[in-house]
C-alpha cells in the first residue's frame, strides 16, 4: 500500500513535469485593420514547430520552454519575430503591410507564390503600372512597353484595329505567335479584348519552367489575367469618366490640284503621249485625306462597386466605351459588364465566381496592302477633282466612284458579342491539403455585314449588293486539382496535380444577295434582294469545327532552408487536332534558384538586400494547327455535264498526315533578381534561348498523290536573347515620392532548318497601281530571321549619255542597281537582304512623381533596330506626293535620286530596292497624365465621399524616329509572320488628349 502511494507520488510528479515543460501557445494572426489572415505561417525560433492559422487568423504551438519566440510570415506581409514574456501563452499579432516587391503575390499557372520564391521567369504589371485611358481599350494597348521580351504591335490605329502580342520572339512560320490568355482561371481566346479597367493585376509567363503547366499550348508564353475582386474595408463605389479628343498624327506632304495637273501633262509628253487633263477642266485643290479625316471624340466612363470582409469579396461594374474613329465612318462603341466574387463558408470551404459579358459594334473600313484600300485611294487620288458636285451628289470621273464615297457610302459593321464566367470551389480536405474544381464556359458570336448602296456605281450596276457572316464559338472547361503543403523544419514542399477537360465548338454561316428595290434593308433583309448568287455578293455557306483537350499535370515545389527553391512541372496533352499516331503529348521542365541573400559572403559586401540566381529548362508546345488539319478532308464541288446540267458533288481537298502533332520549343533560361538600397532598387535580367522544332510547313509532294503540297512537321527557328528590367523607389518623403520603371530586351531570331524539300519561303507584295504585278519582297532562309527585307541595292539614277554596263538597255532616269554577284549584269540574282523587320530591341521607360495631392506618370516606349519597306512612299512618290516635283526629268532635273515616272513598268524596274526600305526605329511618349486628389478637408464635410480625382492625359503626343512613312508601329501584314514590314494603306497612330474624374463615395 505504502509503496503504491510512493509510485502514485511519483507518476503525479511526472504528469506535473511534463505539463511545464509543454507549454500550448495560442493566437491570432491579423493586418493592421484587424482583418484575420488565414493561412499564415507561425514558426517557433529555435526549433522545428511550425504551424499555419485557420480561417479565423488563430493558431495554436507547443513549446518545451517557458519564454518563446515567434515568427510568423504571410503573402504581402512583412515576416517579423515577436518575442513573448515568461510563461505568456496567448498573443494577438499585427503584420505590417510590406511595400517591398519581393513579398508580392505572384499569380502562377495553378496557384500563387511569392515573389521571391519564383523560379521562373515572370514579368508582373499591376494596374497602376498600366497605360489606361485615353483609346486603351484592351489588355494588348495597356501593357505595351510595361514588360521586358513582350513586343506589342498594331496592324493600324483603327478603332478596334487588331493587335498582336509575341513574347521572347516568334517561334512559328504558319502559325499564330499569340500567347495563350487566362483570365481568373479560364482560358480565354479574348483575354485581351477586356475592359483594363477590371484588371487587378497581369503575369506574364515566359521561360519553360513557368509555362509548361500549360502544355501544348504554352510555347508562346502565358498571359495570366487577375481581374479585381473588391478592396478590402468598407463597401464603396466608384465613378471614373474620361472624354477627350484624337486627331491624326500623319500629314502625307502632298502636291495641289494644279501642280497634279501640270506634272501629270508633263509625264504625258515625256512619254510622248498627250495631255491627260484637258485644259477645259475645271481644277479643284482637294485634299483628299484631309476631307476624309477628322478630329474625334473619345468616351470612356466605368463605374464599380466594391466590398470585402473578413469572409467575403465583392466586385462589379460596367463599362461604356465609345470611340470614333479619325477616318470618317468609323468608330467603336461597346458595352461590358463584370462581377467577381468570393466567399468563405468555413474554415474549409471557400467558393466563387466570376462573369464578364461584353457587346461590341464597330464601323469598319479595310487597311490591307493593296490597291482596293481606302487609303490607297485617299492618297492617289487626283487633287485636281472635286469631292461633290454642285447639287451635293459625289462626283465621278470617267464612270468611276470618288474615294470619299467610297468611305462614307458602304455601310461595313461588326458586332461581336461575348459571354464567359466560371465558378470554384476550393474545400481543405486536411490541414495542409486542398481541393480545387472550376468550370467555366464561354461564348462569343460575330455578325459581320457589308452592303454597297445603289449610290456607287458596282452598287447600281447590280441594284445594290449586301452579305451577312456570323460565326460562333462556345468553349467549356472544367479542371481539379489536389494541392498539398508540407513544412518541416528546413524543409518545404507543395505538391500539385490535377486534370482539365476542354471541348471548343465553331460554327459559322454567310451568305449575300443583290437586287434591292431599296437601300433601306441594307444585310438586314437578304430575302428581298432577286439575286442571291450575284458577283460581289457571299454564296451560302456553313461550317462546323469541334475540338477536345484532356490533359493531366503535376507541379512539385521544393525549398531547402529558404534558400535554395527547386520546381518540377509535367504536363500530358490529349488533343483531337494532332494526328493519331501523336494524340499525346508531354512536356516537362525544371528549374532551380539560389537565394544568396544571407550567405555570409554576400551579407559581407554590404550592398544587396536581395540576389537570387535561376536557372530552368523545358518543353513546350503550341497546339494551334488548325482543326482536322491531318485528316483527308473534302470540298464541294460542281460541274456541267452537258447543255442545262450542272452536276455538285465533292472532291479532296487535303492530303492526310496522321503523324501530324503540335510545334515543339525546348527553352533554357538564366536569371538574376538584384535589390539595392534595403529594396528601393530591384534589377531582373534573363538571357533565354529557345529552339522551335516540327514546324508546321506545306510541303511539295509529287502530283501522282493528286496535291502539290501536304501540311507536316519540319524544320525549326530558334530565338536568344537578354532582358533587363529595373524598379526603383528614387525618394520617398511623407509629401513627395519619385519612381522609376525601365525595362528593355534584345531578341535575335535565326531560322535553323526548313523541310528538306523547301529551301526558301517567300512573300509577294500586292499589285502596287494596277499594271504591274507584285513582287518578292520578304524571304525565309535557314540562317535569316523571318521576313527578311529581299530585294535589290539602289545606286542611284542613270543621267543622259551614261552607260551603265550591267544595265544595258536601260534608259534615262531608271535606277541603278548593284551588280552584287560581279557577273556584269542586273538579274534576280543581285537581289540580298536589306534588313530584318522584327525589332531586335523593345523597351520601356516609365517615371511617377507625387506631390501632396498631385501625380505625375510619363511613361516612354519604343522599338529599335528594325527596317519597314515604306510602299506608300513608292505609289506616291510619282503621283500625289511632293516628291514628284523632284523626280528625275532629262535636262531640267538629273541632280536628283528620284527616278523617272513609270520606271517600274522596264525591264530594270523592280520596286522593291532598299530605296524604299527605312530605318524605322522610334521613341514614343506613349502617354503622360497629370492627377490631382482633392484633401480630404476639404471633402470631408461630404460624409459618403471617400475620394476625388481629377486628372488629364495624352497618348502618342510626342514620336521620335527617322522613318518617313504612315507610323513606324504600323505593320499591314502583321498577322503574317512570313510577309511582316510592309507600310501599304494602314492607318497611323493618332495624338489623343483627354480630361476625367473618379469618384469614390460609400
Amino acid at each position: 500500500m505504502r509503496l503504491r502511494k510512493i509510485l502514485l507520488v511519483i507518476f503525479t510528479g511526472l504528469i506535473s513535469l511534463s505539463a511545464f515543460s509543454q507549454t500550448k501557445i495560442t493566437g491570432t494572426v491579423q493586418s493592421e485593420d484587424g482583418t484575420a489572415l488565414s493561412k499564415a505561417t507561425v514558426k517557433l525560433v529555435g526549433s522545428s514547430e511550425t504551424t499555419t492559422t485557420d480561417a479565423k487568423g488563430n493558431f495554436t504551438l507547443t513549446s518545451k520552454t517557458s519564454k518563446n519566440t515567434l515568427s510568423v510570415s504571410y503573402v504581402g506581409y512583412e515576416t517579423e519575430n515577436f518575442s513573448l514574456a515568461a510563461n505568456q501563452k496567448t498573443i494577438t499579432i499585427k503584420l505590417k503591410s510590406s511595400s517591398s516587391q519581393l513579398t508580392d503575390v505572384v499569380v502562377v499557372g495553378y496557384g500563387t507564390q511569392r515573389k521571391k520564391d519564383l523560379t521562373g521567369a515572370i514579368s508582373s504589371i499591376n494596374s497602376d503600372n498600366m497605360t489606361l485611358g485615353g483609346t486603351v481599350s484592351n489588355i494588348a494597348q495597356a501593357i505595351q512597353g510595361r514588360a521586358a521580351g513582350v513586343q506589342v504591335q498594331q496592324s493600324d490605329f483603327s478603332p478596334g484595329g487588331s493587335i498582336s502580342i509575341v513574347i521572347r520572339g516568334g517561334n512559328s512560320i504558319n502559325t499564330t505567335n499569340e500567347p495563350l490568355y487566362v483570365v481568373d482561371g479560364l482560358i480565354s481566346d479574348n483575354g485581351k479584348y477586356i475592359s483594363p479597367s477590371d484588371i487587378e493585376d497581369i503575369q506574364i509567363l515566359k521561360d519553360a519552367s513557368a509555362t509548361a503547366i500549360y502544355g501544348a499550348r504554352g510555347g508562346n508564353g502565358v498571359i495570366l489575367i487577375t481581374t479585381k475582386k473588391g478592396k478590402s474595408g468598407k463597401m464603396q463605389l466608384e465613378a471614373d469618366v474620361t472624354r477627350g479628343t484624337q486627331n491624326v498624327s500623319y500629314n502625307p506632304s502632298l502636291i495641289s490640284g494644279a501642280q497634279y495637273v501640270s506634272t501629270q501633262n508633263a509625264i504625258a509628253a515625256e512619254n510622248g503621249k498627250p495631255p491627260i487633263f484637258p485644259s477645259s477642266l475645271p481644277v479643284a485643290n482637294t485634299n483628299w485625306f484631309a476631307a476624309a479625316t477628322q478630329p474625334a471624340s473619345i468616351l470612356n466612363s466605368t463605374i464599380s462597386f466594391s466590398g470585402n470582409d473578413k469572409n467575403s469579396k465583392l466586385y462589379m461594374s460596367g463599362n461604356y466605351f465609345k470611340q470614333e474613329g479619325v477616318l470618317k465612318s468609323t468608330n467603336m462603341e461597346r458595352y461590358s459588364v463584370r462581377m467577381g466574387a468570393e466567399k468563405r463558408f468555413n474554415e474549409r470551404v471557400k467558393v466563387g465566381a466570376n462573369f464578364y459579358g461584353a457587346s461590341t459594334k464597330s464601323n469598319l473600313q479595310r487597311y490591307v496592302a493593296d490597291i482596293t484600300a481606302p487609303l490607297y485611294g485617299l492618297f492617289m487620288s487626283a487633287p485636281n477633282l472635286p469631292v461633290y458636285n454642285a447639287d451635293g451628289t459625289y462626283y465621278k470621273y470617267l464612270g468611276r466612284d470618288n474615294t470619299v464615297a467610297n468611305i462614307l457610302e458602304p455601310t461595313n459593321t461588326a458586332t461581336s458579342r461575348l459571354i464567359n464566367g466560371n465558378m470554384f470551389l476550393d474545400y481543405d480536405i486536411l490541414k495542409n491539403l486542398t481541393f480545387h474544381v472550376s468550370g467555366g464556359a464561354e461564348y462569343t458570336q460575330r455578325t459581320a455585314g457589308q452592303y454597297i448602296p445603289k449610290t456607287l456605281t458596282a452598287g447600281a450596276a447590280n441594284g445594290g449588293i449586301a452579305q451577312e457572316q456570323m460565326n460562333t464559338n462556345f468553349r467549356w472547361l472544367a479542371e481539379e486539382y489536389l494541392t498539398y503543403k508540407y513544412t518541416r523544419g528546413i524543409h518545404a514542399i507543395t505538391a500539385l496535380v490535377g486534370t482539365s477537360s476542354q471541348k471548343d465548338v465553331y460554327e459559322s454561316l454567310a451568305a449575300g444577295s443583290s437586287n434591292f428595290s431599296t437601300d433601306l434593308f441594307l444585310f438586314y433583309n437578304l430575302y428581298a434582294g432577286a439575286n442571291p448568287t450575284v458577283q460581289g455578293a457571299s454564296v451560302p455557306s456553313s461550317s462546323r469545327i469541334e475540338s477536345k483537350l484532356a490533359s493531366y499535370y503535376g507541379r512539385l515545389n521544393y525549398s531547402y532552408n529558404d534558400k535554395v527553391l527547386a520546381t518540377f512541372t509535367l504536363r500530358d496533352d490529349a488533343s483531337s487536332r494532332f494526328g493519331p499516331n501523336n494524340r499525346h503529348g508531354l512536356f516537362p521542365s525544371g528549374a532551380l534558384a539560389w537565394k544568396l541573400t544571407n550567405e555570409p559572403f554576400i551579407q559581407n559586401l554590404n550592398t544587396f538586400s536581395n540576389v537570387k540566381l535561376r536557372a530552368s529548362y523545358g518543353i513546350t508546345g503550341n497546339d494551334r494547327i488548325g482543326d482536322y488539319a491531318f485528316l483527308s478532308r473534302f470540298s464541294a464541288y460542281g460541274t456541267s455535264i452537258g447543255e442545262n446540267t450542272f452536276v455538285s458533288g465533292i472532291e479532296p481537298a487535303s492530303l492526310s498526315n496522321n503523324n501530324l502533332k503540335w510545334e515543339t520549343t525546348y527553352q533554357t533560361d538564366l536569371g538574376l533578381d538584384l535589390g539595392f538600397a534595403g529594396g528601393k532598387v530591384n534589377v531582373t535580367i534573363d538571357l533565354y534561348k529557345k529552339t522551335t522544332k516540327d514546324l508546321l510547313l506545306s510541303v511539295p509532294v509529287g502530283q501522282w498523290w493528286g496535291f502539290s503540297s501536304q501540311l507536316t512537321n519540319a524544320g525549326s527557328i530558334e530565338n536568344s536573347g537578354i532582358e533587363l528590367s529595373i524598379n526603383t523607389e528614387n525618394v520617398k518623403k511623407s509629401n513627395f515620392s519619385w519612381s522609376s520603371t525601365f525595362n528593355i530586351a534584345y531578341n535575335k531570331q535565326n531560322t535553323l532548318e526548313l523541310a528538306n524539300n523547301v529551301k526558301i519561303i517567300s512573300t509577294n507584295t500586292a499589285n502596287p497601281s494596277g499594271v504591274v504585278s507584285g513582287r518578292e519582297f520578304t524571304r525565309i532562309e535557314p540562317g535569316k530571321e523571318l521576313g527578311v527585307l529581299y530585294g535589290f541595292i539602289y545606286n542611284g539614277v542613270i543621267k543622259t549619255g551614261e552607260t551603265y554596263a550591267p544595265q544595258p538597255n536601260s534608259k534615262p532616269g531608271d535606277p541603278k542597281y548593284a551588280d552584287l554577284n560581279g557577273d556584269g549584269k542586273i538579274t534576280p540574282d543581285d537581289r540580298t537582304y536589306m534588313g530584318n523587320t522584327n525589332p531586335h530591341f523593345v523597351g520601356g521607360f516609365g517615371n511617377n512623381f507625387q506631390y501632396k495631392g498631385f501625380d505625375l506618370d510619363i511613361f516612354f516606349q519604343g522599338a529599335f533596330d528594325y527596317s519597314l519597306y515604306n510602299m506608300n512612299r513608292l505609289v506616291m512618290e510619282s503621283t500625289t506626293s511632293s516628291d514628284v516635283l523632284n523626280r528625275w526629268v532629262a535636262g531640267k532635273n538629273e541632280g536628283t535620286d528620284i527616278p523617272r515616272e513609270g520606271y517600274f513598268k522596264s525591264i530594270y524596274g523592280s520596286y522593291v530596292n532598299s530605296r524604299f526600305v527605312e530605318n524605322a526605329s522610334y521613341i514614343r511618349l506613349k502617354s503622360i497624365s497629370l492627377g490631382y486628389n482633392l484633401p480630404v478637408n476639404l471633402i470631408k464635410r461630404f460624409n459618403f465621399i471617400d475620394g476625388l480625382r481629377i486628372y488629364a492625359s495624352g497618348q502618342n503626343l510626342l514620336t521620335f524616329t527617322k522613318y518617313t512613312g504612315t507610323d513606324p508601329e504600323v505593320n499591314t501584314h502583321s498577322g503574317s509572320n512570313v510577309g511582316g514590314g510592309i507600310d501599304f494603306n494602314a492607318f497611323p497612330a493618332f495624338k489623343t488628349v483627354t480630361v476625367g474624374v473618379k469618384l469614390t463615395i460609400h
